[in-house]
């Protein structure tokens, strides 16, 4: 992080309690499914196409680990010329991270998983499935019936020209027919609560790069050496802590606001939208209760002003690190050592850098008193190098 920000950054209310976390995908253990694609159709009656192809699905832990990779070859057809097109993508989910396989660049991109991200936002806490299924209640979705496929009886749900077969959380088959364009995935080989090997979720032998997901447009910092494994579980496990916190901190701010609302004739039951002044109350009463979660304004400012305590008794190191780096990989860990959740991960190194960097840190240093004075977020604020 850039420490000349560090009072700012770290003075927003709590920390990113909304982030990705593991989370209960499937209701049940482990399994592979292999599907066929098909698809095709007239676009706007000028455009002809056809897709075949194959996918494959394995999973553990109930979908919290979990690799899919799907092989597709398309044809068009345009005023009676042809041309293909044949796609390759494999993704692989440990936990709170993903990784992306880019098999025309034979490259590995490395980054927070942002579906799961998606679920903590929607209040799924510990189990993805049915936060699934209700947004799909409320976005129109019904279940129609069930089906047999591969062997398995799942259940129908249609919604908007989209028709899905689900057992315990794993589409089996889906069929859509919209503007004209039919697909069509179908599984055609399932087995359920099976031993699975690290083997099983193996990646190609490219080399991994890490996408910063607080700044898409960064260059990714390639990863060299680094235990993968053990680096997945530390950042899940963080990861987790946070989700836990934060799903009792939305569960807390959504019936305070509720009931907020309710107080001024809102009925939850009902098709109506709350009025203006509904919302008002609502957003009021699910921010107070949300600080409440998080200790009070009080109880925030503290942590806020422990955690950048913290970083000053490492500063010594961390100033000694970035003055001995000699190279990217180097000034990189420097940067990890102030265990910020948003470190400024670096493309280039050169001794322009490294006097921006030991700078920034004179002018952090020249703060602390000020810092430790603060006893509020406004005063805190004000010991902000400028």
């Amino acid at each position: 992080m850039k420490y000349r920000g560090m009072i700012a950054g770290m003075g927003i209310l709590g920390s990113c309690f909304l982030c990705a976390a593991p989370a209960k995908l499937f209701d049940i253990k482990s399994g592979k499914v292999e599907y066929s694609i098909k698809g095709g159709g007239n676009m706007m009656g000028m455009v002809q196409t056809k897709t075949v192809g194959k996918k494959r699905l394995i999973f553990d832990d109930y979908g919290r680990k979990s690799l899919t990779e799907e092989v597709k070859l398309t044809k068009e057809t345009t005023g009676g010329q042809t041309s293909k097109n044949k796609t390759h993508t494999l993704i692989y989910m440990n936990g709170a991270i993903v990784y992306n396989v880019d098999f025309d660049n034979k490259r590995i991109t490395r980054s927070q998983n942002p579906a799961l991200a998606m679920g903590a936002m929607m209040g799924a806490g510990s189990d993805m499935r049915k936060a699934g299924e209700a947004m799909m209640k409320k976005m129109g979705g019904k279940k129609t019936g069930t089906d047999t496929v591969a062997g398995v009886t799942c259940d129908v749900w249609e919604l908007m020209g989209t028709k899905q077969c689900i057992y315990k959380g794993i589409t089996l088959k889906i069929e859509s027919d919209i503007m004209g364009m039919k697909s069509l995935e179908t599984a055609t080989k399932a087995s359920f609560n099976i031993s699975l090997s690290d083997d099983a979720f193996k990646l190609p032998d490219f080399p991994v790069y890490k996408q910063d997901m607080m700044n898409p447009g960064a260059t990714p910092i390639e990863l060299k050496g680094e235990d993968l494994a053990a680096l997945d579980k530390k950042e899940s496990q963080k990861l987790t802590e946070k989700m836990e916190k934060g799903s009792k901190m939305i569960q807390a701010g959504m019936s305070a606001g509720m009931a907020a609302a309710a107080k001024l004739g809102f009925d939850p039951s009902g098709q109506t939208r709350m009025t203006p002044e509904q919302e008002a109350a609502f957003a009021a009463a699910m921010k107070q209760a949300a600080m409440a979660q998080m200790g009070g304004k009080e109880g925030v400012f503290a942590k806020t002003k422990q955690e950048i305590l913290e970083t000053v008794k490492r500063l010594p190191q961390i100033r000694k690190c970035f003055e001995e780096a000699q190279n990217v990989k180097e000034a990189n860990r420097c940067e990890e050592m102030s265990e910020s959740e948003y470190p400024e991960y670096r493309t280039h190194w050169n001794e322009t850098e490294k006097q921006k960097v030991l700078k920034e840190l004179d002018l952090f240093e020249r703060s602390l008193p000020c810092i430790r004075k603060a006893d509020s977020f406004e005063a805190l604020n004000l010991c902000e190098p400028q």
